[in-house]
């Protein structure tokens, strides 16, 4: 079962339920303020805005995150909280999501990328995006990745509002996707658009994984010509 679709509920700050099935840092630790531009994506389904997907600040004014994230939907207008801890009613910053249109979950490049693109830009300092075709299997074996996102902490599925990061070791790569080991921490529901992180590089946005969030969760790879191409219309690239 995909991680795909699911959408986290808010009541207060810190009950969430899942209409259905989406992707939170497991097997981790609160990230505090270890990791500031990694963001909540609040968006409006028809009941205002509610808690949804995870996503990295690449620049004073651009956030990255995944496709997937605006199914349900009814506006592409977003609040976005940088808090290590969301609080219902906080503030929000505010912004406009944009999916690749090319976005299909059905095709092998599922191009499953977006961008929030800020009202006004913010003083965080972004994390960077990598060069292209910077992933190479060989030289990943044996390496980990940090991810960092605002999703379910375990498999009680219960949403807190706060920000978490884990570490998740190298399965595989493929043309378009990296796959990471769910086995001592990973990502589960409510982490969907979030960073699989090299250092302060952004590798990756979380993209897919199973309903137990569990075995090996999929990400879509950002050094590739087809996320190159859409992002160079937000963001410089380096």
């Amino acid at each position: 079962m995909s991680l795909r679709c699911g959408r986290l509920i808010a009541t207060g700050v810190a009950t969430l339920a899942v209409a259905a099935p989406a992707v939170a840092v497991t097997g981790g630790s609160l990230d505090g303020t270890a990791h500031p531009a990694v963001a909540l994506v609040l968006e409006d389904v028809g009941s205002g805005l509610q808690p949804n997907c995870s996503a990295a600040l690449v620049s004073p004014t651009v956030l990255v995150t995944a496709a997937h994230c605006v199914e349900g939907a009814v506006s592409n207008r977003v609040g976005v909280s940088f808090a290590p801890q969301y609080t219902a009613g906080a503030p929000l910053a505010a912004g406009t999501l944009y999916a690749d249109p090319a976005w299909s979950p059905a095709a092998q490049d599922t191009h499953d990328v977006a961008v929030v693109v800020l009202d006004s830009p913010v003083s965080i300092q972004p994390l960077a995006l990598p060069t292209a075709g910077s992933l190479d299997k060989a030289s990943l074996k044996g390496v980990d990745f940090v991810n960092v996102g605002y999703g379910y902490f375990d498999r009680t599925f219960t949403f807190d509002g706060y920000r978490r990061a884990s570490t998740s070791s190298f399965t595989s790569l493929k043309p378009t996707e990296l796959k990471l080991s769910q086995a001592g921490g990973g990502v589960c529901f409510g982490d969907s658009g979030g960073p699989r992180l090299l250092g302060s590089t952004v590798a990756a946005v979380t993209s897919t994984g199973n309903r137990n969030c569990t075995g090996q969760s999929t990400s879509y790879r950002l050094d590739t010509p087809s996320a190159r191409a859409f992002l160079a219309q937000y963001v410089a690239l380096p």
